[in-house]
């Protein structure tokens, strides 16, 4: 009994038993919460995942409170000492110290949530968890999931640019580049893109301009067109690019994309097919039809004939008449 009221006055051992009472308490707690989450069939998937991360964090916070409050008094006998080496440990924590800042920029931005697809510092996910320090995403790489999960520290949030590819919700605006030949019929493509992506995207048109309207107005933004449009554009000298923009369900940006593109393939085949069987048509009818006579050139029609030259001849002829004439005469003369 002496021992145990002697353990009683010892500031140190209370402290020590309040925390091991304290960690034993909340994890208890999260258990039993963590476990009803996950049991609850009511639930979205992306509801449980998102209600598990908040409840571990709640908990973790619960946890630093406790000890800053049971530890109080000692902490402020420290104080001096801590405020000499205030700044070796800022040095030594700077890292951290950033990780926490960008977790205070996120959460008062709110420019992410669980299940968002991000891209930041090269990275493109889809975020399954973040914490104080970490923001863990899986990979996403031509809008497919490569089955890596990579841990990003929430400093980077501090000097690079986050792009939220949900912002928009349920329909994103998604754009993709088509690459031609600069001397290729570039219009036929066009239309061909064009119509490919609106017989791709005409089962949900509605929906996402009906979406795209509650959302504009919500935001206080200018309406967002949602019909599909093809733009040309010239990256570089002797280059040509078909830019597709279309609406599309937020997880179906890949799926939409290679349909379109499918689509796109079958109709450019199907015009050089016809092209094709054009000009066989065009060679089998030159064989069947027979060969014309050669026509003469018109100067060649014109220009008169000339007459033959007989003129050396007739005198030939005469003197041969005559020689042959002479002897008679003589004859008749004797």
């Amino acid at each position: 009994m002496g021992n145990l009221l002697g353990l009683l006055d010892n500031p140190m051992a209370m402290g020590i038993v309040s925390t091991a009472i304290l960690a034993v308490a909340l994890l208890v707690l999260r258990a039993i919460l963590a476990r009803a989450i996950r049991d609850n069939e009511k639930l979205p998937k992306e509801a449980r995942r998102r209600w598990l991360v908040q409840v571990r964090n709640l908990f973790f916070l619960l946890f630093v409170l406790g000890i800053v409050m049971i530890w109080a008094e000692e902490l402020r006998l420290f104080t001096v000492s801590i405020f000499a080496v205030a700044v070796a440990t800022v040095i030594a924590t700077k890292e951290l110290i950033q990780c926490i800042t960008g977790t205070l920029l996120r959460t008062g931005s709110k420019s992410f949530k669980i299940n968002d697809r991000i891209e930041v510092a090269g990275v493109r996910g889809e975020v399954i968890d973040h914490n104080l320090l970490t923001t863990t995403v899986l990979e996403v790489s031509s809008h497919q999931l490569t089955g890596r999960a990579v841990v990003l520290p929430n400093s980077v949030f501090l000097g690079k640019p986050l792009i939220n590819e949900s912002y928009t919700h349920k329909y994103v605006l998604h754009s993709f580049k088509v690459p031609i030949k600069m001397d290729s019929e570039w219009s036929l493509a066009e239309q061909d893109l064009l119509t490919a992506a609106r017989q791709e995207c005409g089962n949900y048109l509605e929906d996402a301009r009906h979406h795209f309207t509650r959302f504009a107005k919500h935001e206080g933004l200018v309406s967002l067109g949602v019909d599909p449009r093809v733009t040309v554009a010239m990256p570089k000298a002797g280059e040509l690019e078909l830019v597709v923009r279309v609406a599309v369900p937020a997880r179906r940006k890949g799926r939409v994309e290679q349909a379109i593109l499918r689509r796109y393939l079958v109709f450019t085949a199907a015009r050089v097919a016809q092209k094709e069987a054009e000009k066989e048509a065009a060679k089998a009818a030159e064989k069947e039809t027979p060969a014309a006579p050669e026509a003469i050139p018109a100067s060649e029609a014109r220009k008169p004939r000339s007459k033959p030259n007989l003129s050396r001849g007739t005198t030939r002829w005469r003197r041969s008449r005559k020689a042959a004439v002479s002897p008679t005469r003589h004859k008749h003369r004797s």
